[in-house]
């Protein structure tokens, strides 16, 4: 018996069947972008006197592709948060797409973000996963993209900076991008969300068990914890004090 010829045919077996494993779980985890985008796009026309309203823009994350439902993603998971940390009502108006560069989001969501019909109470964004794996994009780009970004969301938005990578080359222009979006954000008087380097710190073993089929989006593991990222901000800024006083001022 060859036990070198053994070993190789069963390398590659391995090989072939993570490969079908990643295609199944991609086809699986792209299934996700049109049923979210649906959800997101029923946004209620009228809301109650002393209603909060969230409204966060972005790429896929914030759509929640990659999570088990709508509802495990981070912007969902923020909007239940402050529902029960603030006992009022919540209303998210959710302006990001999937597949959103931070070009995209000066072009297409910052207007539509000006023309809503009411004051935003809270903003998250997270942009600039996909600067870092299309091409034609890179750090200078997008810190371009991003600057006119942070000019014109109200002072005091929570923004995130760009997520860790592991694939190499993708790790070091994330890093990069996330260097530069780290400074912009503070300079432009905004309450930075550092998913970088809380992504980076779990290590290459347990990024993984945080990532959904796809290896690519968050699962609801780590959308859990992109989401407590957001919150821990929303905490410090005296952000959800304001918020709990809103509803105590008479109308």
């Amino acid at each position: 018996m060859n036990w070198g010829i053994l070993a190789v045919a069963a390398g590659v077996g391995s090989l072939v069947v993570a490969g079908l494993s990643y295609a199944a779980g991609k086809v699986h985890v792209n299934g996700h972008v049109p049923r979210y985008a649906e959800h997101w796009g029923h946004r209620p026309d009228e809301h109650p006197a002393d209603v909060l309203h969230y409204v966060a823009l972005g790429d896929s994350a914030a759509q929640g592709v990659g999570a088990s439902s709508v509802e495990k993603g981070y912007v969902s998971l923020i909007g239940a948060r402050l529902a029960r940390e603030t006992g009022r009502p919540v209303s998210i108006t959710n302006l990001s797409v999937s597949g959103a560069v931070s070009d995209d989001v000066v072009s297409e969501q910052l207007g539509q973000l000006d023309s809503l019909p009411f004051t935003p109470d809270i903003i998250t964004i997270a942009i600039g996963g996909n600067d870092v794996v299309y091409p034609r994009h890179n750090t200078e780009s997008f810190a371009a993209s991003l600057t006119t970004i942070l000019e014109r969301l109200p002072t005091g938005s929570f923004v995130g900076d760009v997520p860790w990578f592991t694939i190499p080359g993708f790790n070091v222009v994330s890093g990069q991008m996330a260097t530069r979006a780290r400074q912009l954000i503070t300079d432009h008087g905004h309450h930075l969300v550092e998913i970088h380097r809380a992504s980076r710190s779990l290590g290459y073993w347990k990024y993984y068990l945080n990532v959904a089929q796809d290896l690519f989006h968050p699962n609801d593991v780590g959308y859990a914890k992109w989401a407590d990222l957001f919150w821990e901000q929303i905490v410090e800024s005296g952000t959800l004090e304001r918020l709990r006083a809103d509803q105590l001022q008479p109308a």
